[in-house]
């Protein structure tokens, strides 16, 4: 009846890693939080259309996104005509406030 329990569970012994002391390392497919590079992005408002829980905002030379919304769908960064977004792979998001969890990019100007 507990086969399975005892050939399965435990069989495997400690699965967990010593996280605190030794990051974890994500596997090569792995999709992150959505990092901006403003210095290549024209802000032409690809990325906000195309968000489908609506985390990424354009304000005057601004970008801002919000992490607490963002599902790590990738779309944004696929869609992006610059390559200005790229998924990281960053993943620790803890924050104590809703509005740390808000990134905001300054891009410099506007390029036509």
């Amino acid at each position: 009846m507990f086969r399975w329990y005892t050939n399965g569970v435990m069989k495997k012994g400690v699965v967990t890693g010593d996280y605190p002391n030794q990051p974890y390392e994500p596997y090569d497919g792995f999709i992150g939080m959505p990092v901006v590079d403003e210095h290549v992005c024209r802000m032409d408002k690809t990325c906000v259309e195309v968000c489908p829980t609506g985390a990424i905002d354009e304000g005057y030379n601004t970008i801002s996104i919000d992490m607490g919304k963002c599902i790590f769908c990738g779309e944004c960064s696929r869609h992006c005509p610059e390559q200005a977004i790229k998924m990281s792979k960053k993943f620790e998001l803890a924050a104590k406030d809703e509005e740390d969890l808000k990134v905001v990019y300054r891009i410099d100007r506007r390029k036509e």
